[in-house]
């Protein structure tokens, strides 16, 4: 079978990057042929991956090119990871609906996820991971998309149940997603495991690349929204167990002005490369999912700050692992006792169990 997965290609995101590959490795490894629909959502490219302040559109070109420029080891970083590893086709993306149409036709199946693909801030309510643009003849499935919020606009949820209605198969990545599309329609919805779960953490360990800041003990700080706050926690773990702090993040001119030498900053990290240090880090100090996710991963002894928003599908993963010691909350202490990783590694074990079964059996004719 031909199956076509509609994602978050060209991204300079860890974890969209990392899902992205995880999937469809999991489709060719039950034996199906995986490309990746190289669509780029045209809000996400022109706006929010890019600028999200209002200003002229001379001056947001200008901007976004100085910031690709700058961080150029990055964008071809990326840009080599997908080439290297994933089919996606057409070659070159492209960001007009009106083409999906055609391109959808080439698949037997067309799976859309995981990632917040299905969270309307996010796409501008882009109807196409809903997978409007599918024929009759074309299988619909959802792997583990996040709508990342939780309220929706009555005009969002009336498109959501006219094309949930389609399906052959949904699942989501959290239970608060379950419960809004189960309310649309009379099919099971079923809660799968994020794609990285999929595969084991040999398989990432094997893809990592050494980053020369991975020297000695460090505590990684990996953090998607800027919080002073956090960074200072991070700081404080750090100085109690005498050791660096490797950032990942930040800039050539931020590194070069850092004169603490208890702080590294690793700029321009590849994808390779950022599973290394993760990997290898004595304690991983994080907002994000996906840092989370390859904490539980590599067995790192890791603490986790909920962001504001889009908390969901952290808080069901936290759940799931039974890990809620490992969340950082206002007065709390790090705790100096390690994960118990054979109890988590069993309901890890059991969500991935779960999951490529629900995978396989979406994939039947």
């Amino acid at each position: 079978m031909k199956v076509g997965i509609l994602t978050f290609p060209n991204s300079i995101s860890y974890g969209a990057t990392m899902q992205m590959y995880a999937l469809y490795r999991a489709v060719q490894t039950l034996g199906h042929e995986a490309e990746i629909i190289n669509y780029h959502n045209a809000y996400m490219k022109e706006e929010r991956h890019h600028d999200t302040r209002k200003s002229a559109p001379v001056k947001r070109f200008l901007r976004t090119r100085a910031r690709m420029l700058t961080h150029a080891r990055l964008y071809s970083a990326f840009k080599r990871f997908e080439a290297e590893r994933m089919t996606l086709y057409p070659a070159r993306a492209f960001s007009e609906r009106q083409k999906l149409a055609a391109v959808g036709r080439r698949y037997d199946t067309v799976i859309c996820g995981s990632d917040q693909v299905w969270n309307p801030h996010i796409t501008d309510s882009d109807m196409s991971y809903f997978l409007d643009f599918c024929g009759e003849n074309t299988r619909r499935v959802s792997y583990a998309p996040s709508f990342g919020i939780e309220e929706f606009s009555a005009e969002f949820t009336a498109a959501v149940r006219e094309e949930l209605q389609r399906f052959d198969a949904v699942s989501v990545r959290e239970k608060m997603g379950c419960d809004f599309a189960q309310s649309l329609v009379e099919r099971e919805v079923s809660v799968v495991a994020d794609p990285t779960f999929l595969l084991e953490p040999s398989d990432w360990q094997a893809m990592a690349q050494r980053h020369p800041a991975a020297v000695g003990d460090y505590v990684l700080y990996f953090a998607v929204h800027r919080s002073d706050k956090l960074f200072r926690r991070c700081r404080e773990l750090a100085q109690q167990q005498g050791m660096k702090v490797v950032v990942v993040g930040g800039n050539v001119l931020k590194r070069m002005k850092n004169r603490d030498p208890m702080i590294d900053y690793a700029v321009d990290v590849t994808p390779n490369e950022w599973l290394y240090l993760m990997c290898h880090a004595r304690y991983v100090v994080t907002d994000s999912f996906h840092g989370t996710v390859f904490s539980v991963m590599f067995h790192r002894d890791f603490f986790l700050q909920y962001p504001h928003h889009a908390n969901s599908r952290l808080v069901h993963l936290i759940t799931e692992l039974g890990l809620g010691e490992r969340v950082l909350s206002e007065g709390t202490a790090f705790t100096t006792d390690s994960v118990r990783y054979d109890n988590v590694d069993r309901r890890r074990a059991e969500m991935q169990a779960q999951s490529r079964e629900f995978l396989r059996k979406a994939l039947e004719v």
